[in-house]
């Protein structure tokens, strides 16, 4: 056992928690991309530096490394979750999963006195990461609710139809992005860092944070409620309907002032905790060189499985298109089509062909992965299967089938007018495997990265038709989706 200094230890951590960054340095530039970004979190860098100021202030709680069994299991762990996201191209895991393993440092040569001390610069960092669109929907619709009860208390007419919020002069749509997270996290993170700044005691933190992000909630119902009241009287032409995003932040800013105020007068500096003031420096704990070569070694495991197997993938891969028994195929590997503008990034490539039985005309788009990445892949969100300018998106359903290789398949149904319709059934190929679920079609993603065999495929099925011929063109794609399937399978397992 070695008793090494203070700073060959630092140095030691700075070195893992720089590798880590490097080899994941994909997720970082994710990151930062997010944080330059005009949406939720473009409060990051901000966030950043202030986060980075309280960790130089707090440096002396790095001064007693020591050995910690449980941080190098935390670590061991984090860092598995951190390569399945990685394999699987989820990006806000891959971030969440960066974050711990870095904690996980943390404990591994500080152990849980020093990180428990770095809890609220910790905080910090987590509420500028790109992982809190979950609490988007539930912010989205009590957004909604309380602007249309508002707008209709004060005398206005409106009517609510979902997220559409309807009055004589204009439709009013609360989006995802008008949900005020970026408002929610911005306040957090102020009364994080003035907890922090003025060492507040955790209950008094808490009271702070909660007043706070109320405020910012308050806030965006103000703004909704503003822009529908004066958009209304003003026949949309206001400046407050056109630039909804200033005019939200300046409503914010105003809102946020008694924030501000309540933090000098409330909330302002208190002196620090008597267990802080009895602190008795300690000594740096002996540490062994087996522990920090186990550290590095696990480090090192996990960055060359996240080098190595994303690497090993076939640049030739397709998927082979079946013949289909009673159906003519009147062309072949298309690379457009005429009516239909599917959207998959990072495809290798995109076929389109043909089947005709009757008169019943129908189209398959296949778009080949040969690898997969963060935003070029199967399953993403920029991906699309129609035109939102073009087609209206009436419903998406899964049914299920009877054919013993797809049991579900996703449907979409689509109005272009009141005459024409269209049916939309798609599913996946991932791991010689046809899968219309999409958390199913993620894990099967992992494991085909494990094996080497990363090759998949969207497959998607068009058929045109008749508004009344809803039920005729149903059974149509049901049936030719359960042989496309029962003859596809075979003919791709050994792909």
């Amino acid at each position: 056992m070695r008793a090494y200094s203070r700073k060959i230890l630092i140095s030691f951590f700075l070195f893992n928690f720089l590798f880590v960054l490097a080899v994941n340095s994909v997720v970082v530039v994710n990151l930062i991309e997010e944080w330059w970004s005009t949406g939720a979190y473009n409060h990051g860098l901000l966030g950043l530096a202030l986060a980075i100021y309280v960790f130089w202030t707090k440096r002396e709680d790095f001064s007693s490394p020591q050995s910690n069994l449980f941080g190098l299991v935390l670590l061991i762990a984090t860092s598995l979750l951190l390569l399945i996201a990685n394999l699987a191209s989820i990006g806000q895991l891959q971030m969440l999963s960066l974050f711990l393993v870095i904690l996980a440092l943390l404990l591994s040569f500080f152990g849980f006195q020093s990180v428990t001390r770095l809890l609220l610069p910790l905080l910090m960092i987590l509420l500028v990461l790109p992982i809190w669109n979950v609490l988007q929907l539930p912010l989205r619709d009590i957004s909604t609710w309380v602007s249309f009860h508002s707008v209709h208390l004060l005398g206005f007419e409106i009517i609510r139809e979902g997220y559409k919020l309807i009055t004589p002069s204009g439709i009013f749509i609360v989006e995802g992005a008008c949900s005020g997270l970026s408002f929610f996290l911005a306040s957090a993170l102020y009364a994080v860092f003035v907890a922090q700044i003025n060492n507040l005691s955790r209950p008094a933190t808490l009271v702070y944070l909660t007043f706070a992000v109320m405020v910012a909630v308050i806030s965006n119902w103000i703004r909704i409620t503003a822009i529908i009241i004066v958009g209304s009287q003003t026949a949309m032409q206001h400046f407050i309907v056109q630039d909804h995003l200033t005019f939200g932040w300046l409503v914010f800013a105003a809102c946020f002032i008694p924030v501000i105020i309540a933090g000098n007068t409330y909330f302002g500096e208190q002196s620090p905790e008597n267990g802080k003031q009895k602190e008795i420096i300690k000594q740096p704990q002996q540490i062994s060189a087996w522990y920090l070569l186990v550290v590095s070694t696990i480090t090192l495991f996990f960055a060359t499985a996240t080098i190595i197997l994303p690497s090993r993938f076939d640049p030739n891969y397709k998927f082979a298109l079946p013949i289909i028994p009673s159906y003519t195929h009147l062309s072949l590997n298309n690379a457009a089509s005429q009516n239909w503008y599917p959207v998959s990034h990072g495809a290798t490539s995109e076929e389109f062909n043909y089947f005709l039985q009757d008169k019943d005309l129908l189209q398959v788009y296949l778009a080949n992965y040969a690898r997969q990445r963060q935003g070029e892949e199967i399953i993403f969100v920029g991906n699309t299967l129609f035109d939102e300018n073009r087609w209206f998106n009436v419903k998406q359903q899964t049914t299920l089938l009877n054919s013993p290789f797809l049991k579900q398949v996703n449907l979409i149904t689509l109005r272009k007018d009141s005459h024409r319709s269209r049916l939309i059934a798609y599913w996946y190929l991932v791991d010689s495997h046809f899968i219309a679920d999409k958390k199913t079609a993620k894990w099967h993603e992992v494991q085909a990265a494990i094996k080497g065999q990363p090759g998949a495929t969207l497959i998607a099925i068009a058929i045109d038709y008749s508004n009344e011929n809803e039920t005729r063109a149903l059974k149509t794609m049901t049936n030719f989706v359960t042989l496309f399937s029962s003859h596809a399978i075979n003919m791709n397992k050994s792909i």
